[in-house]
């Protein structure tokens, strides 16, 4: 049976270091070191005018400026060890991570007892993921001034990110012994010790933490620590000792109220959630998280539906972009359709200029399957933000659906251009051109794109279960459609849709039996709301000289669907 699902991605907006008009172009050639000669000091004057002119442009982050001045220095002393460490800073802080490694190699190589290079190397490392080389610079480091704290945190954050947390304990254990005990490291041992798993000694070292720096925040991971417990008494009063502390702390404000949840105190939970969403020092994001977290445990909203809706209004004095898309979610929970479709529009009215807000306006309207309207806005949204993949695909989506399939291939195929750097949209985008030719009468061509899925993802399962489908519709290439199924439903097993497929093949090669076996699986788990899986086991059956249970399921197939041939086979067999 033919499988048709979309998924629509979330946005993933990449921020560089800085703006490309700030940061080098490139990465250009340097002098070599090795040449460095001897200079007379007219030269000598020449270069500190230089440098000094290229720091004051480092100082006022005038990268592009610094950058073309250290180089003129360099041209003059390839010895200039200060100027390839800058160079150095310049191109890590514009997110050019390898030739800031090799600038600063430069730089180590004409200074090799410099420990500031080797600090820098040390970071540089580490952010470019070459974790054993940095460890070993922090190490080094270490030896050289034991007396610098930072050093024990960056080693120690270092071995957390290779799993080695041991190892990390005992730099945390080596900086107290040397430096003293800090805030940073009891808050970096509580971390490490969750890490491990090991709860009672994070316990005991976060209360130790709450001791020696009696903060807000500390109070409240403790009360959060407890809560986990179920000691929610301890909870409450280390959430008033934080809320003494600062009145307006969130996190303590929040798990104080949900201890009150916790323990079935409603009335005084929803009187304390009131206020907290009242009080405009709460920033929305931590409303908005909190009441999403919320929604989601069962059959919450369904049993306080009157609070939950008095929160909202609170929440939403006045409605942002924030708070509607999380109450149209809400409405959609309770199947009040058309006014999260009221909200969401609303929304994208105020925030038209946000590719967001179109996205969620137009998700509400897939869901209520008003096709001529997804197309318009997607249409609309395409040429405010031409760049948008996903714009294009309810566009194509829509038309498809409205059974024009031309207009739908036309927008997939302008998809393609846009998905060159997401292989995952790529092979969607030929599964559903795959999809489409075929309902198009042109097997062929459909065929081309699902190979080309395939050869991206040939663990796709959607394509692996449409090929394997219309292979076996056609009576062509049966065993590659009996492995093509086969993979499928090994993926997904409890799959009614693949495992029709998987049945219907085995019929077409002959083997009813396994086949009858497949299909009484795929009844368990929902076959029997499909017009065409009951149709098929009919067929199964009939094969098997099981001619009135045939009937029986035909029968059945046709209460979900009419269909002429369905008819004819119920007619062909009473007797």
């Amino acid at each position: 049976m033919k499988y048709f699902t979309c998924t629509f991605l979330s946005r993933v907006l990449l921020a560089g270091w800085l703006l490309a008009s700030c940061s080098p172009k490139a990465v250009l050639p340097v002098s070599d070191p090795a040449k460095a000669k001897p200079l007379n000091d007219e030269r000598q004057l020449e270069k500190q005018l230089y440098f000094s002119e290229a720091m004051k442009a480092y100082e006022l982050h005038d990268w592009q400026t610094a950058n073309r001045l250290f180089r003129k220095t360099i041209a003059i002393d390839a010895g200039c060890d200060a100027c390839f460490y800058q160079l150095a800073n310049i191109y890590f802080r514009s997110g050019y991570v390898q030739a800031a490694l090799s600038l600063n190699e430069s730089a180590m190589r004409l200074d090799t007892a410099n420990f500031w290079y080797r600090v820098q190397a040390a970071q540089y490392n580490a952010t470019a993921r070459r974790y054993r080389r940095a460890i070993d610079e922090y190490n080094y480091l270490l030896q050289k001034r034991p007396d610098m704290q930072d050093l024990y945190f960056d080693l120690s954050t270092l071995y957390m990110r290779v799993g080695a947390l041991d190892s990390a304990l005992l730099v945390l254990d080596d900086a107290n012994a040397k430096t003293g005990f800090s805030e940073q490291s009891a808050v970096t041992r509580v971390e490490i010790l969750s890490a491990q798993n090991k709860k009672e000694e994070a316990l005991h070292a976060l209360e130790h933490l709450v001791t020696m720096f009696p903060e807000a925040r500390y109070f409240s991971l403790l009360g959060e620590q407890y809560a986990a417990q179920e000691r929610d008494t301890l909870a409450l009063e280390m959430y008033h000792q934080a809320l003494a502390l600062n009145p307006d702390y969130t996190p303590a404000l929040l798990g104080e109220a949900d201890c009150f949840r916790r323990n079935g105190h409603f009335d005084v939970y929803f009187q304390k959630l009131y206020s907290l969403y009242a009080n405009k020092a709460v920033e929305t994001e931590y409303k908005v998280e909190y009441l999403s977290a919320l929604l989601q445990v069962p059959k919450f909203a369904a049993s306080f539906s009157p609070q939950i809706d008095t929160v909202f209004t609170v929440l939403r004095m006045p409605p942002d972009s924030l708070t509607e898309p999380l109450y149209a979610t809400y409405l959609l929970q309770k199947q009040l359709v058309d006014s999260a479709i009221t909200v969401l529009k609303n929304n994208l009215q105020n925030n038209i200029e946000q590719s967001g807000a179109w996205q969620r306006y137009l998700a509400v309207e897939y869901y209520a399957e008003r096709w001529d309207t997804v197309g318009k806005y997607a249409e609309t949204a395409h040429r405010r933000f031409p760049k948008e993949v996903d714009f294009m695909s309810m566009k194509a989506i829509a038309a498809w659906q409205t059974g024009d399939g031309a207009e739908a291939i036309r927008w997939f195929e302008k998809t393609l251009p846009l998905t060159a750097d997401d292989p995952k949209k790529t092979v969607q985008t030929y599964a559903f051109l795959g999809d489409l030719y075929y309902a198009g009468k042109n097997p062929k061509k459909a065929y081309e794109y699902y190979e080309k899925a395939l050869a991206i993802d040939d663990n796709y399962i959607v394509v692996l279960n449409n090929y394997a489908y219309f292979l076996s519709e056609e009576n062509k290439h049966l065993d590659r459609a009996y492995n093509m199924s086969n993979k499928a439903i090994k993926a997904e097993p409890n799959n009614a849709t693949y495992l029709d497929t998987f049945g219907w093949i085995l019929f077409k090669m002959g083997k009813a039996v396994e086949a009858k076996a497949i299909f009484r699986h795929a009844m368990i788990y929902g076959g029997n709301d499909s017009a065409v899986i009951l149709d098929h086991y009919g067929d199964v059956l009939h094969a098997l000289g099981e001619y009135d249970v045939a009937i029986v399921y035909w029968d059945l197939s046709l209460k979900k669907e009419q269909n002429p041939q369905v008819e004819q086979k119920i007619k062909n067999n009473k007797r």
